[in-house]
């Protein structure tokens, strides 16, 4: 098992999840609502890595980003 790519997974999803904690902390609904979505924050980021320790990940995009003009899956109607 590669360590360096688990190492930067587990940042990314701390950052986002510290991001996500605070932003929820902002928001103007009632103190019991925050502290459950602040949970599932938690819980989903921990079962992401846990999953990506497992082997789970989800698969990768075929295609990112807009069709190349006049490819043969988008033909041009303008000439």
């Amino acid at each position: 098992m590669n360590i360096i790519p688990l190492i930067i997974y587990a940042a990314e999803l701390t950052l986002a999840s510290i991001i996500l904690f605070y932003v929820i902390e902002m928001l103007t609904i009632p103190a019991n609502i925050k502290r459950v979505c602040q949970a599932l924050i938690i819980l989903i980021a921990s079962l992401s890595v846990l999953g990506f320790l497992l082997g789970s990940q989800p698969p990768p995009a075929s295609h990112v980003g807009p069709l190349f003009p006049n490819s043969p899956t988008n033909p041009s109607s303008i000439r």
